[in-house]
């Protein structure tokens, strides 16, 4: 046990009133007064905080060293301490100098020679009130901005809601008229003469029709893709999910005479919608056959790894590449396209990346000219 210093206490004098001297030294201001409010005792640390030599506070009363507010609160709480044995009340009193200072008092009640005292702990907690008074403000304030963040979110709802509602009538309304256009451009095709078929003004209405037609139907895929965003996760294996794909593409895979690798043991299963998972795999096996090098072999590698916790899709190939230090976020834009040589209309990617971003995971991209591309898709939000 550690033995305390001696400068650790406060000297008693053994041939004086001992509970006096401690009374006098107590490190809690404490004041004792009669029924009617009359200072008749006060210690040392009372006297520090009124600003009072003890003569000076022996003339005051409890009365004059409330502020005018208190006065009233006083005289109530003089009141109450007939009824009642203990107090504990929160007011403020002021010091000889004027300032003003919040305290907590606690009455407490004794009988001397048939005379009744009052016995008050002071305790200041003006630092602890203001502290309290920042903390409200900074409360309210808090609430008002939440509020206020709360509504700005409504609104933005609301507009998103109006976009998604135009953007489904004007691509749903539009799908039926414009592939009415497109038959009725084949049946005037098929009736006009070799001469007439010449004509640059059929021709690029013929055209005009076609990339709308392309457009309007690429944006009901984009529709139907949004209405997908609240699907559950499923328990999904790669392989098994990777073999209904390139059982669905296997015309392409042959045609293109490409070869695919796949290592899915370090991370086999995930926690997903299949739906979502399909689409992300999909969308990035079919554009790695469509630009392929021509002049070599096509090789890509699939393969799955965890990272802190998360499923991480990784697919790599060797064909055309592509600047990633230029093009890497237009890659995922809608309707943008960087070969154009290649059949296609700039959707797949935008969808890969809105169900990333949907699940809070991210993908980077690496790629370089004639050396190849490789996606890492950190998929997370999902499960093990």
């Amino acid at each position: 046990m550690k033995t305390p210093k001696q400068n650790d206490f406060k000297y008693l004098d053994k041939d004086r009133d001992i509970y006096k001297q401690i009374f006098t030294y107590s490190v809690i201001p404490i004041l004792v007064h009669d029924m009617e409010m009359n200072i008749l005792d006060a210690n040392d640390s009372a006297l520090a905080l009124f600003g009072y030599e003890y003569d000076e506070l022996q003339k005051k009363s409890v009365s004059e060293l409330h502020t005018e507010t208190e006065l009233q609160h006083s005289n109530e709480i003089r009141k109450r301490m007939k009824q009642e044995t203990r107090l504990s009340i929160e007011t403020s009193f002021k010091r000889k100098d004027g300032s003003v200072f919040m305290a907590e008092a606690t009455p407490c009640k004794y009988m001397l020679d048939h005379q009744p005292l009052i016995h008050v702990f002071i305790q200041d907690i003006t630092a602890r009130k203001l502290a309290e008074k920042q903390v409200l403000e900074s409360s309210v304030a808090l609430e008002a901005e939440i509020a206020k963040v709360k509504r700005y979110s409504r609104e933005i709802e609301l507009k998103n809601k109006e976009l998604e509602d135009f953007s489904y009538i004007a691509a749903h309304d539009l799908k039926a008229p414009i592939t009415n256009l497109s038959i009725l451009s084949d049946m005037a095709l098929a009736e006009m003469t070799p001469t007439q078929h010449k004509s640059p003004v059929f021709n690029n209405l013929k055209k005009n029709i076609d990339q709308i037609q392309t457009k309007v139907f690429a944006l009901n895929e984009v529709l139907n893709f949004k209405a997908t965003l609240d699907y559950e996760n499923e328990h999904l294996l790669f392989q098994d999910v990777f073999e209904e794909i390139t059982n669905s593409i296997s015309e392409q895979i042959d045609h293109e005479k490409v070869c695919i690798e796949t290592d899915f043991s370090e991370c086999p299963e995930i926690k997903y919608p299949k739906i979502h998972l399909k689409s992300i795999i999909q969308n990035l096996l079919t554009n790695a056959i469509k630009f392929k090098d021509p002049e070599k072999e096509g090789i890509i590698q699939l393969k799955t790894r965890e990272d802190k916790g998360c499923p991480c899709f990784i697919i790599t190939d060797n064909g055309l590449g592509f600047d990633a230090s230029k093009y890497k976020h237009k890659i995922f834009k809608l309707f943008k396209r960087l070969h154009i040589h290649v059949e296609g209309i700039g959707v797949g990617m935008y969808i890969v990346k809105s169900i990333i971003d949907s699940h809070g995971g991210e993908i980077e991209v690496k790629s370089k000219p004639n050396e190849g591309t490789e996606f890492i898709i950190y998929l997370k939000h999902a499960g093990l």
